[in-house]
């Protein structure tokens, strides 16, 4: 006995003398790349608002997670990384046990469910049969409405049902279709956070696993894991842009119009109204327009899509179809116009059958540098730095005085595009925003102006 603990005492002298000659970083940066390779990106922020600006000054493929901690009732930090390095770590379960996609509001998703009821106020419900028959009424739906075929082996089904409360996600795997965003699918709106394949609600330990009645397979690969795939499956923001990948959309205004749900009731529209509204960046929209107004002719941005996982910006161009691969104007094609927010350059693309059989993609151009991420991000800073101040003043000045909006800032977009925005959209995006002000309020006490999670917190919530 002596002996052994005469070495286990050797062993920690010999680690406390290592660590007294390289000591640890103030800060936690795990690493998964080779010494030859760019650093990985792990970084932890206070606020949702500040992940996401963060995401905007990556050039790497980066994604928001939230990570609900023990700390303060539950509250929740926001991690960005990427996918693989996130997997990496969370893929033993021994931490990150309750976390949470991020999906970012304007962004390409899946379509998808969040399904719960009371069990014991339901003694006569049979979920597993409620949900087949809500499978096989969206796919009837969507083959109705869209013409877009599916079939339960297209749906990833995921249970965390206790004796207390029915629980699934479903997640469809639709080919090569998506949807606008959030508002489109009407599950949620803005910044929602979806619980993770795996993860459980804190103080909880049922976690969201693949149900027995699932009938959604991944491909099988030999350089991915099944549970990989699963996991990638089941994010709802991870859709890329393709050629060929058609975006559904169903306006809330329209079904509000005629007395329907959004597409949980299932919606008519397939097409976006011209000129329906600016895209998250205006400034691009802007820069777009001013490159299909030239020469005569006046065209316009018919709709727009935004990928999150790209940071691109897909937009549908009408009256103006020159195009770059066959130095003349399409008789009746349409072409695409795409910027590339990462690494802040555009190119054109086209409908015409002939150049998507070629592949064409024209030349790729530098953005003017004001429409740069980094610039508008920058410009963004300062403008609410601006506000705050003024408001201030307004405040000191005459306290019973409104403060200014900042929604009267896109007017300018939507007035090139001749149409508005519909006074319902500014009354939901006023609620939605005092309510996320609200919440953001709630979160961690910790100095706002502090960019790192303390370590403590760090090493408890990803203790190895």
């Amino acid at each position: 006995m002596n002996r052994k603990w005469e070495a286990k005492l050797k062993q920690i002298e010999e680690r406390a003398s290592h660590y007294e000659r390289k000591p640890l970083s103030s800060v936690y940066r795990p690493r998964l790349s080779k010494p030859e390779e760019p650093p990985s990106i792990w970084r932890l922020f206070h606020r949702q608002a500040q992940a996401f600006n963060f995401v905007k000054s990556c050039k790497e493929d980066v994604h928001v997670f939230a990570l609900e901690c023990k700390v303060g009732d539950g509250q929740r930090i926001y991690l960005v990384t990427t996918y693989a390095e996130f997997w990496f770590y969370y893929k033993s379960r021994k931490n990150l046990l309750h976390c949470y996609e991020v999906i970012p509001e304007n962004a390409v998703c899946k379509l998808y469910f969040d399904l719960e009821f009371n069990k014991p106020a339901n003694p006569g419900a049979d979920g597993k049969k409620m949900v087949a028959l809500l499978i096989e009424y969206v796919r009837k739906a969507l083959q109705e409405l869209y013409g877009v075929n599916c079939s339960a082996e297209d749906v990833l089904n995921l249970d965390s049902s206790t004796d207390e409360k029915f629980s699934r996600h479903l997640i469809f795997q639709l080919h090569d279709v998506a949807f606008k965003d959030n508002i489109h699918v009407g599950v949620y709106t803005r910044n929602r956070n979806f619980r993770l394949y795996k993860s459980s609600k804190i103080g909880k330990r049922v976690a969201l696993e693949v149900t027995e009645d699932n009938r959604f397979f991944p491909t099988q690969s030999k350089d991915v894991s099944d549970e990989y795939q699963y996991f990638l499956s089941s994010l709802v923001s991870n859709v890329r842009f393709s050629d060929t990948l058609r975006i559904l959309t169903c306006e809330p205004s329209q079904n509000k119009q005629k007395g329907v749900g959004y597409f949980n009731s299932i919606g008519t529209s397939v097409e976006t109204i011209e000129g329906f509204q600016c895209s998250p960046y205006p400034e691009v929209d802007h820069f777009v327009l001013s490159l299909v107004n030239k020469d005569g002719i006046k065209g316009g941005i018919r709709r727009w899509n935004y990928f999150f996982p790209e940071e691109l910006l897909v937009y549908d161009i009408c009256k103006y179809r020159w195009c770059e691969n066959i130095g003349r104007a399409h008789k009746s094609n349409n072409i695409m116009i795409l910027v590339d927010l990462k690494n802040e350059v555009w190119y054109q693309k086209c409908h015409d059958p002939v150049c998507k059989a070629e592949n064409f993609k024209s030349d790729c151009f530098p953005l003017p540098a004001e429409v740069c991420l980094l610039f508008l991000f920058k410009e963004e800073e300062e403008f609410t730095t601006d506000e705050a101040d003024e408001t201030r003043s307004n405040e000191t000045q005459n306290p019973h005085k409104p403060s200014p909006s900042r929604l009267s800032t896109g007017a300018s977009a939507d007035a090139v595009w001749d149409n508005g925005i519909d006074d319902a959209y500014f009354l939901e995006a006023t609620e939605d925003a005092e309510l996320a002000e609200a919440a953001e309020n709630s979160l961690l006490s910790y100095n706002s102006e502090v960019d790192e999670i303390p370590d403590e917190l760090i090493i408890e919530v990803l203790q190895e």
